[in-house]
């Protein structure tokens, strides 16, 4: 693995070699030379494509990702780690060159295939679930880094311990995810009853009319004692 641009990059060489499918894995036949030649050409196009990233040209390094991706994803499977690369490298050059859709496809696409395939404590998977965080981080869609940051977190702490390098570096990110604002409801709005009320109070040009027409109102409703009274009346 190398570092470029602060995303995880896997490098088609050394050590990672070792966790790479057999030939007998692939998914195309196995030919004999035809198989191995075109491996040593998807080799030059991830070559040329980590190149051009680290060089800081990724419109450059579009062209043999993409083709890297398509040659490997026949050669191989889509879900054999050298696919798994090419998707990567690919997802980076589209980043950073602004073509966010496809670039979160194929980060999605990383993170999911190794989390099926390899379990959420291998190495693969933390590397490509903290490049998914980054993408979302840097487009501040926190609502989709946030449960994936969390889950990071927890397993960085398990796999490498909560004083790592690894797990340090997700608390800051996960410490500096907004937090959701309160909702406050406002008060509610007056009814046309209220408004109605209100306006005859403070509009009303003449209140001894109203006074008026309230005694009106107060005599004619009779007390149950003042309606006793009219029918006992003779």
């Amino acid at each position: 693995m190398a570092l470029s641009g602060g995303k995880r990059v896997w490098i088609a060489g050394g050590a990672l070699l070792l966790c790479l499918t057999t030939f007998s894995q692939a998914q195309a036949p196995y030919v004999p030379d035809v198989t191995e030649a075109r491996e040593k050409e998807w080799r030059k196009l991830v070559a040329a494509s980590q190149a051009a990233y680290a060089s800081g040209k990724p419109a450059e390094g579009i062209d043999p990702a993409r083709r890297g991706l398509m040659l490997a994803d026949e050669l191989f499977g889509v879900d054999d780690p050298r696919a798994l690369i090419s998707a990567n490298d690919l997802a980076l050059q589209l980043d950073s060159t602004g073509h966010f859709k496809e670039a979160e496809s194929l980060f999605r696409r990383v993170f999911d295939s190794y989390l099926r395939t390899r379990g959420e404590d291998d190495p693969n998977t933390q590397l490509a679930v903290e490049n998914l965080v980054d993408f979302y981080m840097a487009r501040e869609r926190y609502d989709a880094a946030g449960p994936l940051a969390d889950y990071a977190l927890i397993s960085f702490r398990r796999t490498t311990g909560v004083t790592s390098a690894r797990s340090r570096r997700m608390e800051q990110i996960v410490a500096a995810m907004p937090k959701p604002a309160l909702h406050v409801t406002p008060p509610s709005a007056p009814t046309k009853q209220a408004d109605a009320a209100a306006g005859t109070a403070v509009n009303d040009p003449n209140p001894e009319s109203k006074q008026a027409r309230q005694g009106d109102d107060v005599e004619k409703m009779m007390s149950p004692a003042m309606e006793e009274a009219a029918e006992n009346h003779p």
